[in-house]
C-alpha cells in the first residue's frame, strides 16, 4: 500500500521522532543540568525545562505546518493547478 492510500484510508500512523544525540553530549548535558539544579534548586531547574518543552513543541508544530505546506505547494505544481 501507498502512504496516500493509507492516509486516504485513516490508516496512516506517522512516525513521530527526535533528533538523535550522541551519549557524549547528552552526559556533558546532564552533567551542565546537575550543576544548575545544585545552585538553583529543582524547582527552578523543572519550571525553566517546562518552559524550554512548551516552546520546542511550538516550534515542533511550526516546523510541521512548514513541512505540510511545502508538500501541498509541490502536489499543485506537480499538477500544474497552482
Amino acid at each position: 500500500m501507498s502512504i496516500l492510500t493509507d492516509i486516504y484510508n485513516g490508516k496512516y500512523q506517522g512516525q513521530a521522532s527526535r533528533a538523535h544525540y550522541p551519549q557524549e553530549l547528552r552526559d556533558k548535558d546532564m552533567e551542565f543540568w546537575d550543576k544548575v539544579t545544585e545552585a538553583l534548586g529543582s524547582e527552578v531547574v523543572d519550571a525553566h525545562l517546562y518552559k524550554l518543552c512548551e516552546k520546542e513543541n511550538l516550534t515542533d508544530i511550526h516546523h510541521f505546518r512548514e513541512g505540510f505546506k511545502l508538500g501541498v505547494r509541490l502536489m499543485l505544481e506537480v499538477y500544474g493547478t497552482q
